[in-house]
This record gives C-alpha cells, structure tokens and sequence, in this order.
C-alpha cells in the first residue's frame, strides 16, 4: 500500500479520536499502519481496526463508545456514493442470494437500496455475523468497499455490525438504466424487450440472446438454474438486479442473480438492423467474402469436415464458394440431414454469427438441398494469415504417441492411456507445435501438424524419435529443442482458424531485410541521442 492510502486511513483514524476529544499523534499512527500493512501483510482494514483499538485503549476510551470503523461520523452512505476504499455504514436489502464460489465466503449476493445495488461478501472468518436472509433489510456498519476491475463490493468482515430493521420498508428500484449508460457491476433496473434468441454454446447455458431498448441492445446470459424460467422472445420486461460484466471490452448482463417481470402492457421501439432477425422470404445468394452478421443465402460446396467436439453438435466444418472459405455449425435436430462432402449445397437464411472478428454460418434455420451429383465449385483457397513472433511452445508439442485404434487417433498419456480406449500397448508416432504466436496486438494459438513442424523446425520424426530414444528426457527432450529453436522467431502462418486456434497449414520464417534492419537502428540511436527525428 502506498502512502497516499496510508495517509487516508490516519486521517480517518485521527477524525475518530478528535471527535471522543483526544489529539491523535498522526506520526505513530501512520509508523503502526505501515508496519502492519507493508511489513506484515495484515490486510488495511484489519490493521485499521487493530490500530483504532490501541489507540482507544491508551487514550481510555470505552470500546462501546467507537463508532464503525472507517466512518468517524457513522452517517449513513448510500450505494450509488460508496466509493472503493471506503468503510461505510449502510442500510439495504438482501435482493440476491449465491452459492459461494470458495469456502473462505460464507454468503455472497447483492445489497440494494434506492440508489442502487452492489455484490456483496460475508468472509467465513467473520462467523459471529448474523447469517442474512433473502429479502430482509440490514443495517450494515463498518463493511469495507473493495473494487475488483473497478467494479465496487461490499466487503463484511469480523469487525462489521450487522442488525436487522424490523420496520417495513418498501424498495423502489431507480428509474431504468438506458443500456447505453451500463457500467460493469450490477444494475438495478433495465427495460428491455428480448428481440434474439441464440443457440446455445455450453450445456450450463440456460438461454442466451439479444434485449434491446431504444439506446443500445446487448447481450444476455441465463445459465441453468431450475429456480429460473426463460424468457419468451419478443416480449418486453423490466429486469431489476442483473449482473453487468465485461469481457474484451463487450458488456453482457448475466440473469442469475435478477428478477424479471414482463410488462405486457408495454412496446418498445427497437432500431432493429437489416439480418438481425430471421427473414420471411428467401434472401438471394450472397458470396461468403460479401457476408455480414444477420442472415444469409449462400452456394457453396462442402470441403472439410470437423471433429465434433459437443454432444450437442451434429457436424461442423468448412464450406466454400469461390470467394473463400466459412466455418458452419449444424446443431443437433431431428428435422435436419447430415451434409455430405464434396457436395454442392444451395443453402437458404443460414444464420451469421461472429465471435472474436471471426465469422460462421448456422444450418439451423435455414433450409439447404444438395445440387446435382456433377455439380462443382472452383472453391477458394483463401486462408487466415497469423505473422508475429512465437512467444511459447506449449506443453504437449513436441513428440506425441497417438491411439492406434481406428478412428481415434487420441494423444496418449505417459503411461500410454488413451481417455477412450485406456492402456495402449502399441502407439503411433506423431510431431506437432501447439504455440502462441504474438503481432503485439493480440496473441494467436496456433497448431502446426508434423509437415509443418518438420518445415519450420528442420527436425524430422524419425530424428524426433532417435533424439527421444536417447534423452533421459524422453520425450520431453523434443519439445525443449523446439522450444530453444522457435521461441523469439518471427514467422508467417497461414491457416484457418478452428475453436480459437489456428490450424497452420504453412509457416515460414520471417527474415527481415538487413538495409531496413540497419536503418532503423540507426533510427533508434538518433533519437536516443534527440537528434535527426
């Protein structure tokens, strides 16, 4: 902790003892602070209270008499002022309980008043607290305001207060939060009508989709709880105490922890774009480089078949036309049929999603019908092109042992057990990279199969073999000089990208021209001199 915040707490500490009549010495109470904080790791707030007491007790002050800690005055905070750092006094409801997610929690849920609502932590050391109940009121003192991403909560301790208001109280959320106002945290109350609805990703996930007002729309996320019930597309609801959480810089609201109620009497006027919603009437046939997110009709030709990786998948793969190449995915329906590779397919409203910058059709709800048996397409070759730097070798590249049964093809463990087949007393060799390569912007997985590898490495499986066989390492000894040969390398691959990893299909080195090379560091010395730039 820094001084400044050790500064903040001696001030708050010498508030207190100046109004019980007492001139704190700031001097010693800062030395004790920092001797806890910084010397020992005893948490701030902790410490806070530890030097309070002393200071009560050498100044004789009656422990009754000390107010929350943190807070000289005891007023009253309100949750849309409480401020990270801060120790307040609070007065809110209980308007979500969750299941802990670490046995050092005891409760965790979310506090609200009329200003606003927070996530809230009961630590399981604090056991003398009073457990909270759902729905009841509180008057909290001294819970400490902790930020995780700049995000508050509320943090209750074993030197919190808790005791229960007995009076009715009636809680009046705030006016609806426009969802283009959200902010990472929780939001009291939203109006939003449900316009999407999306297929689902994970067996955890209850239902997943797009509400939308007349600022913004964003998505949404249900996981399975059985307490829950879905909400019905099209209809509008106000939402209070959802969670807004933030990933790559995209704002979601998470419905476990809310209350919905749908307000039937209600419409909102949506600026809905052109393909956010499944069209009526057949679309005319786009090429896959034209596509955009919405919905689509395409010709393409089925060229690459994936390994499923979901129960809940039916096939997934690649298809093509002659402009390029898209991923599509065929979720498991008893009213649809298998495509069949190599055929040509006329394919009618296929969904278009994108995720991370990526696109991909959904077969779902569209309507497709091979071609003729004859019926071809020149399909592009068009691939993802990755140049950086190779920042990792990845355990499990090197020299793998596969599965020998047919059809699996599985890397074995160790001691050779394949998670299908079990103990293999024979095996196949294979030689891979599973790496991360970096362009300073953002960082690629990459897989790169034994040509590649071989190609870029100048090492070949046999050599990998003999080189093994010779290691006390083993087969570990292959995957250290991959990674004293690559790391640090710049390199150009050129792939697809498949569940988050590209699938390199060609690398090279990149080999920078010396002139350039030379010329920029002569660059770099002039302006480390500040002359010439």
């Amino acid at each position: 902790m820094d001084a400044q915040q050790i500064q903040q707490i001696t001030d708050r500490i010498s508030q207190n003892l100046v109004s019980k009549g007492v001139s704190p010495d700031k001097q010693s109470i800062s030395e004790k602070l920092n001797l806890y904080i910084n010397e020992f790791g005893v948490v701030p707030f902790e410490a806070e209270r530890k030097v309070l007491s002393d200071q009560y007790k050498q100044h004789k002050i009656p422990e009754e008499a000390k107010p929350a800690a943190g807070s000289s005055t005891g007023d009253l905070v309100h949750i849309a002022d409480i401020q990270p750092n801060d120790w307040v006094t609070v007065e809110v409801k209980v308007v979500s309980l969750q299941t802990p997610n670490s046995p050092s929690i005891a409760q965790s849920g979310i506090f609200a008043d009329s200003t606003g609502a927070v996530r809230f932590v009961v630590f399981s050391k604090a056991s003398e607290l009073p457990k909270l109940e759902l729905e009841k009121w509180y008057r909290i003192e001294s819970a400490v305001v902790d930020s995780f991403k700049g995000v508050p909560n509320l943090k209750l301790h074993s030197g919190s207060h808790v005791t229960e208001i007995k009076d009715d109280r009636c809680l009046v959320p705030s006016e609806p939060t426009k969802l283009s106002d959200l902010k990472p945290g929780v939001v009291s109350c939203v109006h939003v009508k449900f316009i999407e609805e999306w297929e689902l990703r994970s067996d955890r996930m209850m239902q997943s989709g797009l509400v939308a007002d007349e600022s913004g729309r964003t998505k949404f996320v249900l996981w399975q709880d059985p307490e829950k019930e879905k909400l019905v597309p099209g209809a509008v609801y106000n939402i209070f105490y959802a969670s807004v959480d933030e990933y790559n810089g995209r704002l979601s609201l998470t419905l476990n922890s809310a209350v919905w109620i749908q307000d039937e009497d209600a419409e909102i006027s949506v600026s809905v774009s052109s393909g956010s919603s499944a069209p009526k009437e057949p679309l005319p046939v786009s090429s896959i480089r034209d596509l955009k997110v919405g919905y689509a009709s395409l010709r393409v030709k089925f060229v690459e078949e994936w390994e499923s990786k979901s129960e809940r998948m039916m096939q997934s793969g690649l298809v093509g036309d002659e402009t390029g190449r898209i991923k599509f995915v065929l979720w498991q329906d008893d009213s649809k049929e298998r495509l069949e590779l190599g055929r040509v397919y006329e394919i009618t409203n296929a969904k278009v999603d994108e995720f991370n910058g990526r696109l991909s059709i959904s077969l779902n709800p569209a309507t497709y019908s091979a071609d003729e048996p004859d019926a071809d397409i020149a399909v592009g070759k068009r691939l993802d092109e990755v140049s950086g730097t190779i920042v990792q070798v990845s355990k499990g590249s090197g020299l793998v042992r596969r599965c020998p049964v047919e059809g699996c093809n599985r890397v074995l463990s160790r001691q050779n057990f394949c998670p299908v087949h079990e103990i293999q007393n024979s095996f196949n060799y294979d030689l891979r990279i599973k790496g991360v390569v970096d362009n300073g912007q953002r960082a690629y997985n990459v897989l790169m199969n034994r040509e590649v590898t071989e190609a870029l490495s100048g090492m070949t499986m046999d050599q990998a073999i003999e080189m093994a066989s010779n290691s006390p390492l083993g087969l570990e000894e292959i995957q250290a000089v991959l990674t004293e040969r690559l790391c640090g390398r710049y390199v150009k691959c050129l792939g697809n990208e498949f569940d988050g990893r590209i699938l390199v299909k060609s690398a090279e080195f990149i080999r920078l021209d010396p002139k350039v090379t030379a010329e920029l560091m002569n660059r770099a010395g002039a302006s480390a001199g500040g002359d010439g730039i």
